[in-house]
């Protein structure tokens, strides 16, 4: 049985945001991380088969203060088409601040979609980010568009947090145009389907 020594999984992933931080997400390597600890390569091995989830760690990490801000905006604020805007605008910042993190583990999903971790091939849809973004998306176009009458397991309002997480992470940037192309689109759909309930 492997040595499990205290604290070092978390210590890994400090040390894997600090080189992040200080030399951007191409710097991350497990030999630089076990030296920066003081360990073994294998020793890290014990706690992450590879590079990917090491930086599978350091993107939830990074990203939890990220969440916290954006539910803040979205409890803090009014509920309308502002605010979908707004979060999406916030969003984008969130991202540009992280260096193209998650973008790189969403692409790398896409490419090595065979990962035998995850059977499906879907990576950032079995994170706890992933979960949670789809939530406050969920919460967002309910408190932005009056959908409280949508319930909690309504199959076209989950078509919709996936097309507008789809949206979101597909663009490269805080283009206002495209967020407002996005909050039109969304707009539209919402009428038709308030139409569809009247029925």
């Amino acid at each position: 049985m492997p040595k499990i020594i205290k604290d070092l999984r978390e210590k890994i992933i400090k040390t894997a945001i600090t080189i992040f931080n200080e030399q951007g997400f191409d710097a991350i390597d497990i030999r630089k991380i076990a030296k920066e600890c003081n360990v073994a390569v294998g020793t890290l091995y014990n706690y992450f088969p590879n590079k990917k989830e090491v930086v599978y760690e350091v993107f939830n990490e990074l990203w939890y203060e990220s969440m916290n801000k954006l539910e803040a905006l979205i409890d803090s604020s009014e509920g309308n088409e502002d605010l979908f805007v707004d979060y999406i605008l916030s969003l984008y910042k969130e991202m540009e601040k992280k260096k193209g993190i998650g973008l790189y583990l969403f692409r790398m999903e896409i490419i090595e979609s065979k990962d035998e971790k995850v059977e499906d091939g879907n990576f950032l849809a079995h994170s706890k980010f992933h979960e949670r973004h789809a939530k406050q998306i969920g919460k967002l176009l309910i408190k932005s568009y009056g959908l409280g009458d949508a319930g909690d397991n309504n199959r076209e309002l989950d078509n919709l947090i996936n097309t507008v997480a789809t949206l979101i992470i597909t663009n490269k940037g805080a283009d206002v145009e495209y967020v407002m192309f996005i909050r039109d689109m969304v707009s539209s759909y919402v009428r038709d389907y308030r139409d569809r309930l009247c029925k």
